[in-house]
């Protein structure tokens, strides 16, 4: 087995939003952002083939849950950590499905106390209480480094969701380290958008890296153009520098963002580095299936069950498991 062994588990480009990842060395299994979602988009709720790959990420994450000694919690999005409500539309979570992944787990996460915005600190605050009460332990991580035998997991301090001022909270970043070998894990940095986070990932060296890229997919709708600029240089400034990048989760719902993401990959190459995406990382085909919804409809229409299903008043929707084909 190499030093540490990075094992994608849920991907944009396997299908589905989440940057869900597997991490093991010889002392310690770490499982970072047990969660996924889906999105709304183009006016459609996801297509049955964006159920089906959340199904299968599901299925991976309890999985992998079962393995992992401790699960990182980065922040409280709800594609980031799975909540213990019912809830079937986007992100087909639930108690049960909660349980199935905490129960009796060591929870390394995000402080709900200190740079976390109101949201995140409601969600943050029920879903603590829920794992310590199915015996989980919940260690605040922010800033703190937990050793393993020979592997050291630290959480970074909090670092912008995106840009510096950032409405969407913070996020904390995590490192593992073991036997010379240093893996980094930046979720929903976006880029990164922001300077001081580039610095703070840089500063780490890491050998292997995934990365959050900015939202492309959003530009002149939520995040102006200079913006994602930004974020772009940045990650293009890392590919420089660190030797293996899996560029993801954000980039990756707008159909052209290998385009627009191009130079990130050149200058990667110029410098002989790998960057790459987590399917192909896995050896696997890439699914872009959220940026594709409106061609997915065209081509391959939902059964009429499928169909009834998606008029339902919202209420209904969200307890009722989306009837697909196996």
């Amino acid at each position: 087995m190499p030093t540490i062994r990075i094992i994608p588990i849920g991907f944009e480009s396997l299908g589905v939003r989440s940057m869900c990842t597997f991490v093991e060395t010889q002392d310690v299994r770490v499982l970072v952002d047990a969660g996924v979602a889906l999105g709304p988009r183009f006016g459609k709720l996801p297509h049955p083939k964006e159920y089906r790959a959340r199904n299968q990420c599901r299925a991976k994450i309890r999985e992998y849950a079962a393995k992992a000694d401790v699960i990182v919690v980065s922040h409280y999005h709800n594609d980031h950590h799975t909540p213990n409500y019912t809830e079937t539309v986007y992100v087909g979570c639930s108690a049960e499905e909660s349980e199935l992944i905490y129960k009796d787990k060591v929870v390394l996460a995000k402080d709900i106390r200190n740079s976390i915005n109101f949201s995140q600190r409601r969600r943050g605050w029920m879903f603590q209480q829920f794992v310590k009460r199915i015996g989980g332990k919940v260690e605040v991580g922010d800033g703190k480094t937990f050793e393993y035998g020979a592997t050291k997991v630290k959480i970074s301090q909090p670092v912008p969701h995106g840009g510096e001022e950032s409405e969407l909270g913070w996020v904390v970043m995590t490192t593992v380290e073991s036997r010379g070998s240093k893996f980094v894990h930046a979720s929903d940095v976006q880029g990164p958008i922001s300077r001081s986070t580039t610095r703070t990932i840089l500063k780490e060296k890491p050998d292997s890296l995934i990365l959050g890229g900015p939202p492309i997919y959003l530009e002149g709708i939520k995040v102006d153009k200079a913006t994602i600029r930004k974020g772009l240089e940045n990650a293009a400034e890392i590919a420089s520098k660190v030797p293996m990048v899996i560029f993801e989760h954000h980039p990756l719902r707008s159909e052209d963002w290998r385009d627009r993401s191009k130079n990130v990959f050149d200058v990667g190459s110029e410098m002989h580095h790998t960057v790459t995406t987590a399917a192909e990382y896995a050896g696997e085909r890439l699914q872009l299936l959220e940026a594709v919804r409106p061609r997915l409809y065209e081509e391959e229409p939902p059964s009429e069950a499928f169909l009834k299903w998606s008029k339902l008043k919202r209420e209904k929707q969200r307890t009722q498991i989306p009837p697909i084909e196996a």
